[in-house]
């Protein structure tokens, strides 16, 4: 060991005081910066040399620079950003669809349901005017305007979604670009052997990014790179190459966007389904979920406010005599065969056969194969009843009554589940027959008479009978839901009379053979073509009610308030029955009145929205906590920074003093030769 050696020591003293003082200053300058982790200095001794009587130092060299991470908690707080991620934009969404009743501001939905039956009461109380029939005219025309404003902002404010659905997509695949460029760079960095601190921190801020957008898994690689996957395992980048998502348009949602993975060829796998977080999920949980279930029920309202309407005002009669005319238009049926049916089986020519039936349900024809089918009501999960359905026929009034001829004996044999009755004779052989004077009593009968018959009384089976007044036909509906259930007029003198000669039997479940027709509890629909396998086609009543809802008459003398011609003007029973709708249980709507629906879909969308907030507060409190945290561990402290500053300013002067010592030392070494 010479003075060489200890000025070999003072220099790596020196260098590494320095050295670490740039990292303080480093820290001290990122304090502020997103997604930057402390670094810190490890220093370790320079290898020994061997001397007498031992081995001696060689000074200090700095052996990493580290970040201060905790790995657990950075993967803690990837998945709080997914969350958050989540119900920031489920929450955001909900509160703006919230605004779309306007109730607070007493121009909403509810408000004018009132107003239009207020007016229904007050022309009721004066049916010999003209006047208050045309309010009721003006109020169900505003009513209609209410429903069309609704549905307007549901499907502006979906369509709103889905344009973020888009942005969000392109985000995504520009955070999986970054991320990937950051593996490029580190790798290269670290495999020269250099630690890329700061390059880490930016990708994992960049991950934390991608995580609150769309759900994220990571595998850290040996050569520095990171792995990122989404969706049960599907890659997003490997090394620097990666995967993008690829907004697809669905043409069974109409044209919206689905979330595509790019595989390589020329069509995406769709990957809708398999997101299970992230702002993404939430943004396709509003546009699919909640508000397609808000357009439901309003649907489902508009449509039977319609429909319960027009049943009570085609019976009456108006100021002129009018009547069997609707007070309101616009329902229709919708069909679909969506296009991941692998067979050529296509739905359509749908008209509603039995407005008296309707649900308002979705309705789906599953097939187990070319032939095999089964009808569930999509909306309660459960089968259908199995029915027949009539052809029209002249209604029975008491001036024209209906009366039963056949032959010798007016005579059905009705097949109900399978089980084939006996001959079930409806009225006497004496002409003219047993007189109906409405369709009520005409089913009634009916009614009473299949479900008294011995055989079908033995197995019990039974049967409800319904005389639909607008379209004028026979409903015949199994009391049994699903498997096999059916009903079918095989037999009789009386079928032709009443329509159940070419009516048309629909079994929940059985055999098809295209082209065929289905009724479904008031709807006819033709099938054709050839079905396949797992096929599935839909239909229902309720889809574009609120959309299409108009008024039908512009002459308020046509508003039938009279429950009969002769009661014309002073006659109001007909308008009283209008009147009592607000307060009737409605079958299409489970059993609730108009306003009780309305409120259960309105409550249904607050209730979904506080979840949203409650689930999002709980989320920012948890963020906030892992962000404490991970403070504790990577965040920069400028008292700890500065009291390194100090220290290693106080090593940078004590080399300096080694130095300057060393030189002394030298200077009297060589003042001795002179």
């Amino acid at each position: 060991m010479g003075l060489n050696s200890l000025l070999d020591i003072a220099k790596s003293a020196l260098f590494t005081a320095q050295q670490a003082l740039t990292v303080t200053g480093h820290n001290i300058s990122n304090v502020n910066t997103p997604g930057f982790s402390r670094q810190e200095v490890i220093l370790t001794e320079e290898r020994p040399v061997d001397g007498s009587p031992g081995q001696v130092g060689t000074g200090v060299k700095v052996e990493q620079i580290r970040r201060a991470v905790d790995i657990f908690l950075n993967r803690e707080l990837t998945n709080s950003q997914e969350g958050l991620g989540q119900f920031t934009v489920t929450s955001d969404e909900l509160k703006r669809l919230e605004s779309v009743f306007g109730d607070t501001r007493g121009q909403g939905l509810a408000g004018q349901l009132n107003e239009f039956f207020k007016a229904l009461q007050d022309a009721t109380t004066t049916p010999s005017q003209t006047t208050p029939r045309s309010v009721v005219l003006a109020k169900a025309s505003t009513l209609a305007s209410t429903f069309h404003q609704i549905n307007a902002d549901l499907t502006d404010t979906r369509r709103a979604v889905d344009v973020q659905i888009g942005v969000t997509i392109s985000e995504i695949n520009g955070f999986t670009r970054k991320i990937a460029e950051f593996n490029g760079q580190i790798k290269s960095a670290e495999v020269s052997g250099q630690n890329a601190n700061d390059l880490r921190d930016q990708r994992d801020l960049a991950i934390n990014e991608l995580a609150s957008r769309v759900e994220v898994s990571t595998l850290d690689r040996s050569d520095g790179t990171v792995s990122v996957f989404t969706a049960r395992g599907l890659v997003l980048v490997e090394q620097e190459t990666t995967r993008n998502l690829i907004g697809v348009e669905s043409s069974d949602n109409q044209g919206l966007l689905d979330i595509g993975y790019d595989i390589g060829g020329t069509q995406p796998s769709i990957i809708s389904d398999l997101v299970s977080s992230g702002k993404l999920r939430g943004l396709l949980d509003v546009r699919d979920g909640t508000i397609p279930s808000v357009q439901r029920g309003i649907d489902a309202l508009a449509g039977s406010i319609l429909n319960e309407v027009n049943q009570i005002h085609r019976r009456g009669y108006g100021l002129d005599g009018s009547t069997g005319q609707d007070l309101f238009s616009g329902l229709s049926v919708t069909t679909n065969a969506p296009i991941k049916n692998s067979g050529s089986g296509l739905i359509s020519n749908g008209t509603v056969t039995a407005p008296s039936v309707l649900t308002f349900h979705d309705y789906e024809i599953k097939f187990s194969g070319a032939s095999g089918y089964t009808i569930v009501d999509a909306t309660t999960g459960t089968g259908i009843k199995g029915n027949y359905t009539g052809t029209a026929i002249v209604p029975p009034t008491v001036d024209a009554p209906f009366n039963i001829i056949g032959g010798g004996n007016d005579t059905l044999i009705v097949s109900v589940d399978g089980t084939t009755s006996g001959t079930i004779t409806l009225s006497g052989v004496a002409s003219p027959g047993q007189p109906y004077t409405s369709g009520a009593a005409l089913a009634m009968e009916l009614e009473s008479k299949i479900n008294a018959d011995a055989t079908l009384v033995a197995a019990g089976r039974q049967v409800a009978v319904v005389f639909d007044s607008t379209t004028n036909r026979l409903v015949l509906r199994s009391n049994s839901v699903g498997g096999t259930s059916l009903v079918d007029v095989t037999g009789g003198t009386a079928r032709g009379g009443l329509g159940l000669s070419a009516g048309t039997s629909t079994a929940a479940s059985g055999t098809y053979s295209g082209p065929q027709t289905f009724n479904i509890d008031g709807i006819s629909v033709t099938v054709t073509g050839a079905p396949a396998a797992n096929d599935v086609l839909s239909v229902n009543t309720r889809e574009n009610a609120a959309r299409d809802l108009t008024v039908a008459l512009s002459d308020p003398s046509k508003i039938a308030l009279s429950s009969t011609r002769a009661g014309v003007p002073g006659n109001n029973q007909n308008g009283l029955a209008l009147v009592s709708l607000q307060s009737k249980a409605v079958g299409g709507l489970d059993k609730t009145t108009f306003f009780d629906a309305y409120r259960k879909t309105a409550t249904n969308l607050g209730i979904a929205s506080q979840v949203a907030s409650q689930r999002l507060d709980a989320e920012e409190i948890r963020h906030e906590q892992l962000q404490n945290f991970h403070a504790q561990v990577s965040g920069v402290s400028l008292d700890e920074e500065l009291v390194n500053l100090l220290k290693y300013q106080r090593a940078f002067e004590a080399a300096s003093r080694m130095i300057v010592a060393a030189d002394e030392m030298m200077s009297t070494l060589i003042s001795l030769k002179r």
